[in-house]
């Protein structure tokens, strides 16, 4: 499988930056030509408040043509099941309304996460069908931690305690999420204590369960200490223990902890990783995304 038909997946802790680092990936590309499909773990309403992609026909035309976002919401999944396997209207509409249906849907485990996935396998592997792909990059804006987790160890569910044609259809999901040469792992974390320690546990849990490693550590918001030279890390002392400046002092004292919590972590991981440093000025989301943007430009997997 090419790398244009890899699942890229920004995966961690609720609120570390999925979201904005997925959007921002997904415009760099759009706007250099490529199309770019990402699938959101936000209804679209909802993610429209927290980045705001109004005025993106103006500011990168190129990009509003090639950047498609959506949000595969399971339920719809398995509706579209049923109707499509029902194709008398009286009779899915009759399934659909059963008090047996809506109980299985939310009480079966796994079966939304099942469904999902094999949604998601279908578009990275849709270009395999036709002459030319329908995009080129598909990025999984992962859910929190435990809900990607809980995703991925669906199928393998499906393949172990069922039988038949689910079991079967199981076993190749598991199969597809457990190859390396499928997937993109971008683990994602700011530098803080809870943050970082449920990145480990996930990546060890990855590679228990998926035999699947990090492509790259992201850390994000990042001071810019963080990789920043030893030299200048001793100027930097130096000027604010010459100076009366808390403020600078704070900065210093609170780059020195990221510096050695990201050093922590890449030896815990033994990953190469990206600083994604915080932007320090921008006109709205759109240029806040472009200037993530050309950081993950960085990420050589996608060239």
């Amino acid at each position: 499988m090419s790398v244009q038909s890899r699942i890229i997946v920004f995966c961690g802790k609720g609120g570390v930056g999925k979201t904005t680092l997925s959007l921002a990936l997904g415009l760099k590309h759009a706007a250099a030509g490529r199309k770019v499909v990402v699938v959101s773990s936000h209804p679209l309403a909802e993610l429209a408040v927290s980045v705001s992609l109004e005025g993106l026909p103006d500011r990168f035309p190129m990009a509003a043509r090639n950047l498609f976002v959506v949000h595969l919401n399971p339920k719809d999944l398995l509706r579209e099941l049923v109707e499509n396997n029902f194709p008398v209207q009286w009779v899915a509409r009759a399934v659909l309304e059963s008090d047996i249906y809506n109980n299985l849907v939310e009480v079966a485990p796994g079966l939304k996460e099942f469904y999902f996935l094999a949604r998601l396998q279908q578009l990275a592997e849709r270009h395999l069908a036709a002459d030319a792909p329908d995009y080129e990059l598909l990025i999984w804006d992962a859910p929190a931690t435990g809900h990607f987790l809980s995703t991925l160890r669906s199928a393998r569910a499906f393949e172990t305690y069922l039988s038949g044609p689910l079991a079967a259809a199981g076993a190749d999901l598991h199969h597809f999420f457990s190859n390396a040469e499928n997937i993109v792992i971008l683990p994602t974390t700011t530098l803080e204590e809870m943050a970082i320690q449920e990145t480990i546990e996930m990546c060890r849990a990855l590679e228990r369960d998926f035999q699947l490693r990090p492509t790259r550590l992201l850390l994000n918001l990042a001071s810019p200490i963080v990789d920043a030279a030893p030299a200048d890390v001793d100027e930097l002392e130096r000027a604010a223990a010459a100076s009366s400046d808390q403020a600078l002092r704070f900065a210093l004292d609170r780059g020195l902890v990221e510096r050695q919590r990201a050093a922590d972590l890449r030896a815990e991981l033994a990953s190469p990783s990206l600083a994604v440093e915080r932007a320090r000025q921008w006109s709205g989301d759109l240029d806040l995304l472009a200037q993530i943007g050309q950081t993950l430009a960085r990420l050589e997997v996608l060239a």
